[in-house]
C-alpha cells in the first residue's frame, strides 16, 4: 500500500500477516520481552564484549578510557594477562599527581594478595595513587585492604563499575530513549455510554 507521498504503508491486516522480525522492522516496534531483555541484559552483554576482544583491542580501550577519564602522558610497563602502567592525572587543572594503573581482564575475583602486589608496584613506580581495575570483581578482603589507610592510596574499579564508565563516556555503548505506549481501558467510560 503507498501513501500520498509514494512511501510504502503497512495495514493492520498486512502486518499481522508478516513474520515477527520483519513486522518490528516495518513498524518500527518490537516484542515487550525483547524490550526487557534489551533494557536489564546489555551489561552482561557488553562484559562478554569485553571478555571477547583480542588483547591489543582491550588494551587500546583501556588507555582510551583512561585518557578520556583525565590521566595523561601514560606508560605503559606491562601487558598480557594485564595491562599495567602509569600516567598523569588532572593535567588540565592546579593539581596533578601520578596514578599507577594496572586492569586485569578475567571474570574472577582479586584478592587481597593481588591488591598488595599492586600496592607494592606503585610504591616502587613512585605513584600518588593507583587504580587498579578488573573486569570481574573484587573479594571482600580485597576491598578491605584497599580502603586501609596504608599509602598509597588504592582505588578499585570492578566489572560494573567498568562498565558504567564506558556507558558514561558513550565509549562503545549508547542510551537510547524508549518510549513505552500503555493502554489504560476507561471502564467508566464505557459503562457510561
Amino acid at each position: 500500500m503507498s501513501g500520498d507521498d509514494g512511501k510504502q504503508m503497512t495495514s493492520v491486516g498486512d502486518a499481522a500477516d508478516m513474520p515477527e522480525e520483519t513486522r518490528a522492522e516495518e513498524t518500527g516496534s518490537i516484542d515487550a520481552q525483547e524490550l526487557i531483555n534489551n533494557l536489564l541484559g546489555w551489561r552482561d552483554e557488553l562484559t562478554d564484549t569485553l571478555e571477547q576482544m583480542t588483547t591489543d583491542a582491550f588494551q587500546r580501550l583501556i588507555l582510551l578510557l583512561l585518557d578520556r577519564d583525565g590521566v595523561s602522558q601514560i606508560e605503559l610497563s606491562g601487558a598480557g594477562d594485564s595491562i599495567d602502567g602509569i600516567g598523569i592525572f588532572g593535567g588540565g587543572g592546579f593539581l596533578t599527581f601520578r596514578v599507577s594503573f594496572r586492569c586485569i581482564r578475567g571474570g574472577g575475583r582479586v584478592s587481597s594478595a593481588e591488591v598488595d602486589d599492586f600496592r607494592r608496584g606503585v610504591m616502587v613506580g613512585r605513584a600518588d595513587k593507583g587504580l587498579l581495575i578488573t573486569t570481574g570483581s573484587f573479594t571482600q578482603e580485597a576491598e578491605l585492604k584497599a580502603a586501609s589507610d596504608r599509602t598509597p592510596e588504592i582505588k578499585l574499579i570492578d566489572g560494573a563499575e567498568l562498565i558504567g564508565k564506558l556507558k558514561e563516556l558513550e565509549l562503545g555503548v549508547r542510551a537510547e530513549q524508549v518510549t513505552v505506549e500503555r493502554v489504560v481501558i476507561d471502564r467508566e467510560w464505557f459503562g457510561a455510554v
